[in-house]
């Protein structure tokens, strides 16, 4: 029935009966059925418990890929980095000089991380450039290198671990996108271009590799205090322009974007694949 008044429905319980012995209650029929779950019960796991998790990270040498390195072994992780050229020099038990624009360094890198975890849970790709340019002044050699360490290079890794996932029959792979990637960017022609591409790809691998249990997500970072914008903040009145832009009034940290890439690659995000994971401090909400 609905209430005049209101004109809301009203559900009203069944009334009381007179039961075998002259008590006042109601038949079991009037109870309302807990409706049965089709799903497996889930392990009670911390939001981003990644205790062991056998991680490899491309793009390890600074920035985000150099926090996600240094938050995931705090957590627990056991972690592999994959480093190239002045980016930075690997250190550690499984750390790997790795230019993902060549595929041959891309399956070595991501054999011999396997070979040193003991298998492979998740692999983050970190590995970025910028081109500073619009469409007149952006080179043939420029477009290229922008896409094959921003594009071409996911693809790479994205290529060499998903025989590795399907072997072990699940696996997250994270990609690192970027916010100009949805809203496009004055004199970031290749780099935009680059980072849309890396949305499409997300998603396209979050179907395929379905097919095995895999999963892929990216994270979308805004400005952060990275090699890739420290140009840019030591100017103040370029520091201030990129400011400006961003709800929360500052530039993100490489921390931040790193947490939510982790997020990503722990179970805790299990349901959760083909998702661009925005961490712009708000630009995109307008």
């Amino acid at each position: 029935m609905s209430c005049r008044k209101c004109r809301r429905s009203i559900r009203l319980a069944p009334a009381p009966v007179t039961l075998p012995g002259g008590r006042r209650g109601r038949r079991p029929s009037d109870e309302i059925p807990a409706v049965p779950s089709t799903s497996t019960p889930l392990p009670p796991v911390p939001l981003v418990d990644i205790e062991g998790l056998r991680l490899l990270v491309f793009g390890a040498g600074s920035g985000i890929g150099a926090a996600t390195v240094s938050l995931g072994r705090a957590a627990g992780a056991r972690v592999a980095a994959g480093v190239h050229g002045a980016a930075g020099e690997p250190t550690g038990p499984a750390a790997f000089d790795c230019d993902v624009t060549d595929p041959a360094a891309v399956a070595r890198t991501v054999a011999a991380a396997g070979e040193a975890l003991g298998g492979l849970d998740a692999v983050v790709v970190s590995s970025g450039v910028f081109h500073l340019g619009d469409v007149s002044h952006t080179g043939d050699e420029d477009w290229a290198r922008v896409m094959s360490v921003n594009l071409t290079g996911p693809f790479h890794v994205a290529r060499a671990v998903a025989p590795v996932f399907e072997a072990a029959g699940g696996g997250s792979l994270v990609l690192v996108s970027s916010q100009i990637g949805f809203i496009g960017h004055r004199r970031a022609t290749s780099y935009a271009a680059s980072k849309a591409g890396v949305n499409g790809l997300t998603r396209t691998l979050a179907i395929e590799f379905s097919s095995f249990g895999a999963r892929c997500n990216a994270v979308a970072p805004g400005p952060i205090e990275t090699p890739m914008t420290e140009v840019a903040r030591s100017d103040p009145d370029r520091l201030a322009a990129m400011t400006a832009g961003v709800p929360l009034g500052r530039l993100g940290r490489p921390e931040e974007a790193a947490r939510a890439a982790l997020f990503l690659a722990a179970p805790a995000s299990s349901f959760v694949t083909g998702h661009v994971l925005v961490v712009d401090g708000g630009i995109l909400a307008g």
